[in-house]
């Protein structure tokens, strides 16, 4: 697990929602004498809701739930609740089956009504009507106020259920809605078992604001008459409570209780749903229950989904092409139905669904079974009984246990799967890709069997990628994929659908003017720890937002790495070697555990540095949690394929468009130099200038214990005056390292005494030692090792074309050490030519301008100078603080205190 340690007293969000709310429901709770009670959930579901809001369930033809009404009925009653009544969408069906058959039910239903002037779909819960009134009722919700003033005229009562929540989003709706629906309204269910606690807290804060004199200016405001739809002005808006309920795991366990006077006197003669209709008209209401955050509804899209794998059917492409929605809404029902329907080829996935259904709803895995199953799946019936004896326990131990268990199941799996894959490398003597090109690695992946069997006809697949048999791969992993795709989409459903309109929740906080959500970035890297300078400029970042307490957390991916102040570690499902590239390793995260870091920690926005694993899981989280999403960009991967690989221009475009397609997908990218922002703005890449933010990695203060090197123990014999070059940097082919050795021949010509230092290590290292012999070659050094160096030797040499900024020219320039460089992107925005060090087009320029330097003592003194006051343009202070403006976060008071370089 992760652990943060907080430098400052850091707001707890949700821990402040949790408290506010708790109070709330300990205050409704002691409002009426139990004994004069009814016990009612005002709003749940069951089969006969077969017309889903959503879009995609009307696409695919899934009905919201297979839940049966006895199965409802009885759940009810078990969980204590004194009336029954059954909310289905624009029907009363298993009401009236229930009348039908003798039992006792308050009728209700949840229509879907049209507000035309934001073009939007609202739900309204009703009761107490008539068979001939759900008829008229049905044709009155085609207008939201000829249905609620049809309700009035009828002495129909009304609950507006989830006030913040919406099937969809569009930019009609702002705040006069809700100025409306205060007119419009007396009943708000301020407690929805299947919401979560910001927005529960929030209509509860809206509810209570309500006055007299607002609501009379908001009708002046709208043309409104309160009356009309039945609604006093003058007294408080009644809270409500109900569970939301589609699968009967929680029917009954939020609701509300309904105040009867005299009522076991009352029950003598009338009917409980009589008297539940009378106390809901007087509005002598208090919800009760429990909210969740997104776990309940994650547990019913687990279960939901778990039933929609097994029972779908095949929807038709003609049907999903011809259908209502976006282009991007028909392909993803139709990727949703190729993965459903590939499931169900899977007789293994099948039972464990089956299984997962049961233990949801209760009911254990035959003991047999944990015997017959493999060794590897154990684990997974272990959890499923885990989970069905937490039924019998308390709602909130039952809804923990669930999640716990789901998310420990989601990590054995993928590391299961990760274990497999590794297997069939090793068995097969690795995957041949250095010989691809993309052409061959396209044409080698298997296209997804119902594509197949659309295009080629059933039993069509290829079976090899390069020397490993992908078909054996697939057949050995579709379990364990299967599920682990289904676990993590009902993950990230659950949350979406609570968050798909986070802009006005926004909206709806500061216009109250309290439960705003904290402002705060989580930056997710892969390199922090790496031995590279992409690692020290974002270690560099990490100490001043320490330093500063400023609101950004890092998280990395590390099995070594320990958590600290402002530093998520979580540990990684599996780890390998890129060995064409030195020392890279890349690390798979376990993608819940940090969705659920994301939101425990009470983030609003993500920031990703690396273009792994880690931006994989930054547009999870994006589409989780619909929240703002950031890329910084580090590396110029174009220029770095054009280096290190032998892919042509069209090949190499192909990557670009690649790029492009991901960069989009962020609100906002971050770059190091004018060239890049000029490129990504231009027409290869085409992103919006407002897209692109240019900032800079900033100086790290001198350590002034630092003594420097003396020159002699490097090179024996060496004095003071002896010419030094330096240079740190990974030894790779990219960074120009093979320039080094024509550049150092040149220049000796005419400065024979002319030595080279290298500190750094990577894959080109032997070659470079054949190459240029006569070098001293350091390894990889510490920052206080670099320190000595740079103030003991004399100039940097830095021959890259391929960096983005260059980090270490700034740490030279910390300790008055000049700097050489091509004149391009990086360089060109840092160093100031022939002032505080050198840009040059080629190696010949290079070479001579070495000469120059140390032919002139007089200037070198100068330049050294000139570096310290340019380091001084790159302090953390200013840098850091346009960082967070361009992120949309506030910037402390405490963070203004301006440090000089040494």
């Amino acid at each position: 697990m992760s652990e943060r340690i907080s430098l400052g007293a850091q707001p707890q969000f949700r821990q402040r929602l949790a408290n506010e709310y708790a109070e709330f429901l300990q205050e409704q709770g002691q409002r009426f004498n139990p004994k004069n009670c009814l016990k009612i959930d005002f709003h749940c579901h069951d089969h006969n809701s077969d017309v889903p809001d959503e879009l995609w369930g009307r696409i695919l033809r899934l009905p919201e739930t297979w839940l049966k009404t006895k199965k409802l009925h009885s759940t009810l009653q078990a969980n204590g609740n004194s009336v029954v009544t059954i909310t289905n969408h624009n029907n009363a069906r298993s009401c009236w089956e229930l009348q039908d058959k003798g039992i006792d039910v308050l009728v209700g239903a949840e229509f879907t009504c049209y507000f035309p002037e934001y073009e939007l779909f609202i739900h309204v819960l009703t009761y107490g009507f008539s068979r001939e009134q759900e008829v008229v009722l049905n044709k009155k919700r085609q207008n939201i106020y000829d249905f609620l003033r049809y309700c009035a005229e009828q002495d129909i009562p009304v609950i507006l259920p989830h006030p913040l929540y919406f099937y969809t989003r569009n930019e009609k709706i702002d705040l006069s809605l809700f100025e409306k629906l205060a007119v419009m309204f007396s009943r708000f269910e301020v407690l929805n078992g299947q919401r979560d606690l910001w927005q529960s807290v929030l209509t509860l804060n809206w509810v209570q604001s309500l006055t007299p004199e607002k609501i009379k200016q908001y009708a002046l405001r709208h043309n409104l008459n309160p009356v009309t739809f039945g609604v006093d002005p003058k007294k408080p808006k009644i809270l409500t409570g109900g569970s939301d309920d589609h699968t009967g795991i929680f029917a009954g366990q939020c609701g509300s209780y309904l105040y009867v006077p005299n009522l076991q006197e009352r029950l003598l003669t009338q009917s409980p749903s009589a008297l539940a209709l009378e106390a809901l008209k007087k509005g002598d209401i208090a919800p009760f229950g429990h909210i969740a955050e997104n776990q309940k509804l994650n547990i019913s899209l687990l279960d939901y989904f778990s039933q929609v794998a097994t029972k779908i059917k095949d929807p038709g492409l003609l049907r999903i092409l011809l259908h209502r929605g976006s282009t991007w809404d028909k392909i993803g029902c139709f990727a949703v139905s190729n993965i459903m329907l590939e499931m169900q080829k899977h007789k293994k996935t099948m039972k464990f669904f089956s299984f997962v259904h049961d233990a949801l709803q209760g009911k254990k895995p035959n003991k047999l079974l944990k015997w017959q199953v493999s060794k590897d799946y154990k684990f997974c019936i272990t959890q499923l009984e885990r989970i069905a004896d937490a039924k019998r326990n308390k709602p909130e131990t039952y809804i923990e246990t669930v999640n716990v268990a789901m998310s420990e199941l989601f990590t054995h799996l993928n590391q299961l799967i990760a274990k497999r894959i590794a297997s069939a490398i090793d068995k097969h003597q690795g995957l041949l890709l250095d010989s691809f090109s993309t052409e061959e690695l396209t044409r080698k992946l298997e296209i997804p069997s119902q594509l197949t069997a659309l295009f080629l006809g059933e039993g069509k697949r290829q079976d090899n990628m390069s020397n490993v048999n992908m078909g054996k791969i697939f057949d050995n992993l579709s379990f364990p994929v299967l599920i682990s795709i289904i676990l993590a989409g009902s993950n990230l459903a659950s949350t979406r659908v609570l968050y798909q309109n986070r802009e006005l929740l926004n909206q709806f906080a500061q216009h109250l003017g309290k439960n705003q959500h904290s402002k705060r970035a989580l930056y997710l890297t892969d390199t922090l720890l790496d031995k590279n300078g992409v690692s020290t400029s974002l270690s560099g970042k990490l100490k001043e937002i320490q330093r500063a307490d400023l609101p950004i957390d890092f998280l990395i991916c590390h099995s070594e790495a320990q958590a600290e102040s402002h530093l998520h570690v979580v540990k990684p499902i599996a780890e390998f070697d890129v060995q064409r590239y030195g020392e890279q390793q890349i690390r798979i995260p376990d993608i819940m555990q940090i969705a659920r870091i994301f939101y425990e920690g009470g983030y609003d926005r993500i920031v990703c540095s690396t273009e792994g694993p880690m931006a994989v899981v930054s547009l999870f989280l994006q589409q989780m949690f619909n929240v703002p999403s950031f890329f910084f960009m580090h590396t110029d991967w174009i220029d770095f394929i054009k280096h290190t690989t032998d892919l042509n221009q069209y090949e190499r475009d192909r990557v670009r468009r690649l790029m492009r397609a991901l960069y989009n997908r962020y609100d906002g990218i971050f770059v190091l130099n004018q060239e890049h922002k000029a490129w990504l703005t231009g027409h290869e890449m085409q992103l919006n200038k407002e897209q692109v933010f240019l900032t800079a990695h900033h100086t790290q203060a001198r350590d002034m214990q630092v003594q420097r090197v003396h020159k002699d123990t490097l090179f024996p014999g060496a004095t003071e005056d002896t010419p030094v070059l330096f240079i740190a940097c990974r030894i790779s082919q990219e960074k120009g390292i093979f320039d080094l050795p024509k550049i150092v021949a040149i220049a000796k010509q005419q400065l024979p005494e002319l030595k080279i230092v290298i500190a750094g290590a990577g894959p080109a290292t032997e070659k470079l030692k054949q190459k240029l012999p006569d070098a001293i070659y350091l390894g990889w050094q510490n920052k206080k090792q670099l320190a000595a160096l740079y103030l003991g030797l004399d100039l940097f040499v830095f021959p890259s074309r391929f960096d983005t900024f260059g980090n270490v020219i700034l740490e030279a320039f910390v300790h008055g050490m000049p700097t050489i460089a091509y004149n391009c992107k990086g360089p060109r925005d840092i160093i100031q030519h022939e002032v505080n060090g050198y840009l040059v087009d080629d190696i010949e320029a290079m070479a001579r301008h070495i000469v120059q330097f140390f032919t002139d003592k007089k200037q070198q003194g100068a330049m050294g100078q000139k570096a310290r006051q340019r380091a001084n343009d790159y302090q953390a202070e200013p840098i850091m603080q346009q960082f967070l403006t361009d992120l949309g976060l506030d910037c402390p008071a405490v963070y203004h205190q301006q440090r000089t370089v040494a």
